[in-house]
């Protein structure tokens, strides 16, 4: 993830949002605050956060009801849901994790409980992201790409190019270095090679994301970082 870690905070108390925002800001996070629903989900629209903090009692709608609206949405799924609550009761707290909630933490809180249960569930899913694009998922215990759970079937060299895009999503690479990585110091290899391998990479990931690997003209290729 080479962009900054967005979460948005869902707090009708002014004073209990201000101490999030700084509390979250100071550990690099990106936050936006909102005391209403209508204000989020306009927010929501636009732009997708990765973490999402929420109180169930808002003045224009349920907490409850918001959860259940965005875990209807598949596209949500790794959203990371943080419920902030002051309904403290056992009950209260397994309805929330049952209607879709990663975590749960009951107000009164402590500021340094609320960082370190952001962090882990930050440290997770990031490190989630990496092995991952879209529907292709990095298997590291057997060395190999699925898409949608099945195995794409790479040659040698086809592998260790969409392995070098894979590591490096977001930055542009040169020719030089998939020269580097595929032939060593080998120097009688057909330049156009490499292009070849591109166009059987992008058949085997399928149409749909073949437009992953963007050519950049007169340097090389980069894999997008989505």
């Amino acid at each position: 993830m080479n962009r900054p870690y967005l979460i948005y905070s869902l707090e009708d108390d002014n004073n209990i949002s201000h101490i999030i925002s700084l509390a979250l800001s100071k550990q690099g996070y990106e936050i936006e605050s909102f005391a209403d629903y209508a204000t989020f989900a306009n927010a929501f629209k636009v732009r997708k956060p990765d973490m999402i903090l929420l109180d169930l009692m808002l003045p224009d709608a349920s907490g409850e009801d918001i959860l259940r609206k965005i875990r209807n949405d598949e596209a949500n799924d790794a959203i990371q849901i943080i419920i902030i609550s002051a309904k403290n009761l056992t009950i209260n707290k397994i309805d929330g994790l049952d209607l879709g909630a990663d975590d749960y933490i009951a107000k009164p809180f402590d500021i340094l409980e609320l960082i370190s249960r952001v962090n882990a569930r930050a440290r997770r899913q990031i490190k989630r992201e990496n092995y991952s694009v879209r529907n292709i998922v990095y298997d590291p215990i057997n060395n190999n790409f699925l898409m949608d759970k099945e195995v794409i079937h790479f040659t040698n060299s086809e592998f260790k190019i969409f392995q070098l895009l894979f590591k490096k999503k977001g930055e542009p690479i040169s020719r030089d270095e998939f020269f580097s990585l595929i032939w060593g110091s080998e120097k009688s290899y057909e330049t156009r090679i490499l292009d070849m391998h591109i166009k059987e990479i992008r058949r085997k990931i399928g149409k749909e994301n073949a437009d992953l690997i963007q050519t950049i003209y007169g340097f090389g290729y980069k894999m997008k970082n989505e």
